[in-house]
């Protein structure tokens, strides 16, 4: 699988996804993140737009001619290096294999607990490193500090403890209003 990434005028994100999986036959995301909102006591999850003005695209094939995808309307540059065909590499490469697998969407994370640090299920991520830097158990959020594109990012996601066991654990973290 070869792992590419566009940046584009931010309103057109889903458009030109959508376009290059029918014009291409790429799979392409535009991203998306589940977040937990509370609303009258009630915990919601919503999907919002995630990294606006970033497209993912994923090929069988490495990509030989960019040109067509550049002159789409609202393509602006592609990540990665030219001499690398575009492809992503390193930190970039594990964020877009992890989006992938999770078909573009970030959804709730599974947590567990190491003494008295939180950490990541060791599957959630894939090869891609995020940390928890912070914690609001009363709203079930995380905050998690990861690096994209030279740049670091913080993002509150939705967690759900597991046991040591891998299974969860019932009303212990999510919306516990203790």
């Amino acid at each position: 699988m070869y792992s590419y990434c566009v940046f584009c005028v931010t309103v057109k994100c889903e458009m030109i996804a959508a376009a290059i999986r029918q014009k291409f036959g790429y799979t392409a995301y535009s991203p998306r993140i589940v977040q937990r909102k509370w609303v009258k006591g009630q915990c919601l999850e919503e999907v919002k737009p995630y990294l606006p003005g970033y497209v993912f695209i994923y090929t069988e094939q490495p990509i030989e001619d960019f040109r067509a995808i550049r002159i789409m309307e609202g393509v602006g540059r592609y990540l990665g290096q030219r001499d690398e065909g575009y492809r992503l590499q390193g930190e970039d490469r594990s964020f877009a294999e992890m989006l992938y697998a999770r078909g573009g969407v970030i959804g709730i994370m599974k947590t567990y607990k190491e003494g008295d640090r939180v950490r990541l299920a060791r599957d959630m991520l894939g090869d891609f490193e995020g940390e928890i830097i912070k914690l609001d158990k009363r709203k079930g959020r995380a905050l998690l500090q990861y690096s994209f594109d030279g740049n670091s990012y913080k993002v509150w996601v939705g967690y759900e403890m597991i046991q040591d066991d891998g299974k969860l654990e019932i009303g212990k973290e999510i919306g516990s209003r203790e």
